[in-house]
């Protein structure tokens, strides 16, 4: 019985509340399909309708939910949502649009880590799950001295070679590309062989944008390839062939990979557009407004003037545009994302700097 009753007061102790992420929610607030939503992140989904117990696994994430409950598990961690695990009427498992991205954000497979004040070695291996030590060796930093701004490797940087590995892959699952992967090991060819340790380069240090600071990238790690600087690049528009500067940033992903919003704001533009397919812009109250192309979806409570919250999933990725409505395939299923200062007649910001630093938060 004192068992069960200490388990209960640890549990209690540290109840994580989503809710005060979110902001202020409704009893009403937006949900999307669990199921559909964890699995195009690549995670295995398990429900035993009988029970209600609904079990997801994700790298070294284990989150457990219970239908009709507003209390989650991530790895035996109680995290209160602001709603409930529902049952659509069509039979689907819903969950908030606020919660999937702080029970999916995965920090032991997070690369890298930018120093914030007050860390210190200790904090950031317990954030990560790795030994001072390894911290270390990996940074090759002499001291236990860190400061904010720097940029820390969290795994190890080399990987062993396995069965069925390519570059591609392997550029995948390290967030690397496969042109840094060939320069840091000497490769002239893409051959590998199994057993055959890379070194994965490290990452570049990454300033501080000036503003959005405290921004969130839009994809959960693990669920986009590396991508690179795209601002400024030439396009064609295939109706004429016509030619258009390229006012974002590209990153590959799959076909209904969740988008979260980087930023509060208010969505102000929603549907088809020509070139960016289905799109949302969604502008912050400082006036720079947030471009999400491309997209194969929509997330609920996603309206013209509706608000939405940081880290709120809005949509999905996807391969729509360049052509009349319900265009899609022209080309790789990818997420687009612009910025632009509305305070001076729209103009485009390139995104690329913003997002490096989001990414490593």
């Amino acid at each position: 019985m004192f068992r069960s009753m200490r388990k209960r007061i640890l549990a209690a102790a540290v109840l994580i509340s989503i809710c005060s992420a979110a902001g202020s929610v409704s009893a009403k607030s937006p949900t999307v399909p669990l199921r559909d939503v964890f699995e195009a992140m690549g995670a295995r989904v398990t429900w035993t309708a009988a029970s209600g117990r609904i079990e997801i696994k994700r790298d070294e994430v284990t989150l457990r939910f219970q239908t009709g409950s507003a209390t989650a598990y991530k790895n035996g961690v109680a995290v209160a949502m602001d709603t409930p695990v529902a049952i659509s009427p069509s039979g689907k498992a819903m969950i908030s649009a606020y919660a999937v991205y702080p029970l999916a954000k995965n920090y032991k497979k997070e690369r890298h880590y930018l120093v914030q004040k007050g860390d210190s070695l200790w904090s950031v291996s317990r954030k990560y799950g790795v030994t001072i030590s390894q911290l270390k060796t990996w940074n090759g930093l002499k001291s236990d001295v860190i400061v904010p701004g720097q940029h820390l490797t969290t795994v190890s940087p080399w990987y062993t070679v396995q069965r069925g590995d390519t570059l591609y892959s392997i550029s995948g699952k390290t967030e690397t590309s496969i042109a840094a992967l060939k320069k840091a090991n000497g490769l002239t060819s893409d051959r590998l062989s199994e057993g055959q340790k890379l070194t994965i380069p490290a990452a570049p240090s990454v300033s501080a944008p000036p503003m959005l600071v405290e921004g969130t990238f839009p994809l959960i790690g693990r669920t986009y390839l590396p991508f690179t600087d795209t601002y400024g690049d030439a396009r064609m528009f295939s109706l004429g062939q016509t030619s258009r500067v390229h006012e974002g940033n590209d990153m590959e992903a799959g076909t209904g990979v969740p988008v979260f919003s980087a930023w509060d704001g208010k969505v102000i533009r929603k549907g088809w557009n020509t070139y960016g397919g289905w799109r949302l812009t969604i502008e912050a109250d400082n006036g720079i407004a947030m471009y999400y192309a491309h997209l194969s979806g929509y997330a609920d409570g996603i309206a013209l003037g509706s608000r939405v919250k940081r880290e709120q999933l809005i949509g999905y990725v996807g391969s729509t545009g360049y052509g009349p409505e319900g265009t899609s395939g022209k080309f790789i299923s990818h997420l687009h994302f612009g910025m632009y200062d509305t305070n001076v007649s729209w103009k485009p910001l390139n995104p690329y700097p913003y997002l490096k630093w989001w990414e490593t938060r």
